[in-house]
């Protein structure tokens, strides 16, 4: 081969690889692109002042994140969205704080709609600063096998409403159709709460909770139930003004509780207790039943177990204290009138 072709077939050589290394360059330099391509894209946008201002036109939307997350408006969620998504805003992860800014969220499951619940979380998280709603059959507004902290929150559930160990509501206004339940070390503290359906307004499950210092209308049902042990159940005050089918305000299941200084607004009530107590070693202080309307109720506190201590209760009944053959410490001051 002279040298003329051998130059020619190395200019062809040249010419033919370098387009090859061309198009594996641009193929390699793609496949990261069509790998970001396919990621969805999350449901929130960063603005500053806010954090990740969520879009909830969409559910579900999953945060799976942590971080501040916010919403810049109302939300509401329509029948037609509820009925196919069971679970409309969840939180997957820890420390995830939402500030509602003064708006709501609220989700409507229409009459006969499928199980609905508006949030749900399983992490870590903390709730404040506006409205939550979800009506009707079947709509739970919050439900959190994990220990959230709710606060300075308007809550309506048309369903009874589930919190996890260790969670905390606090300063809010809590509309609950039926009925919270608490699991150990809750606190449900400095809140308005109005029940009006169900056998009680609140049922705390476990030990070491925290129920103080709440206000609570009663239209129907009964008021505080405590299974656990260890609870503080402290300055809450029961309205039963409204009440046409009242239960027992203060159903003392557990024990080693400390039940003192609480107090129960009568107008009329017939039948079961006021304060019932089952557990043992229990203390009850200071607790009040005040005729508001005249009428005294039936009974006011009554023993089904041994064991408990009691003192200075004063209560508006007309049989003040049933100790039902049962033996209990007395330590003075316990009044009827």
């Amino acid at each position: 081969m002279d040298v003329h072709r051998v130059l020619l077939v190395a200019v062809v050589c040249l010419g033919v690889a370098g387009p090859v290394a061309q198009a594996q360059d641009r193929v390699v330099t793609a496949q990261p692109q069509a790998a970001r391509a396919k990621a969805p894209a999350k449901p929130w946008t960063q603005v500053r002042g806010f954090g990740r201002v969520l879009n909830l036109r969409n559910p579900p939307v999953v945060i799976d994140e942590p971080g501040l997350y916010a919403i810049d408006r109302d939300w509401v969620i329509p029948e037609t969205t509820t009925a196919v998504v069971p679970e409309l805003i969840q939180i997957t992860v820890d420390s995830v704080v939402l500030d509602l800014h003064n708006f709501a969220i609220t989700a409507d499951a229409g009459s006969l709609g499928p199980p609905t619940t508006l949030l749900v979380i399983t992490g870590s998280a903390e709730i404040r600063n506006g409205g939550l709603g979800a009506c009707c059959e079947g709509a739970v507004a919050v439900h959190s096998p994990r220990g959230a902290n709710l606060h300075h929150l308007n809550i309506f559930s048309h369903e009874t409403m589930q919190f996890g160990p260790g969670a905390s509501i606090t300063d809010s206004t809590l509309r609950p159709r039926f009925e919270m339940q608490f699991e150990e070390r809750s606190r449900l503290e400095r809140n308005d709460i109005r029940c009006n359906r169900g056998l009680r307004c609140v049922s705390f499950l476990g030990d070491l909770g925290e129920i103080r210092d709440n206000r609570m209308s009663i239209s129907q049902g009964g008021g505080i139930e405590v299974l656990g042990n260890g609870n503080n159940v402290a300055n809450n005050v029961v309205d039963m003004s409204d009440n046409i089918d009242s239960f027992t305000m203060f159903d003392i299941k557990g024990d080693h509780n400390l039940v003192r200084g609480n107090t129960v607004l009568i107008v009329q009530h017939d039948g079961q207790p006021l304060w019932a107590i089952s557990g043992t070693a229990n203390t009850l202080d200071g607790n009040i039943a005040w005729a508001t309307g005249g009428r005294r109720a039936l009974i006011g506190m009554a023993f089904t177990a041994d064991g408990n201590f009691y003192g200075n209760n004063r209560m508006a009944a007309q049989t003040p204290f049933v100790l039902g053959g049962t033996v209990q410490t007395d330590w003075g001051g316990n009044v009827g009138y």
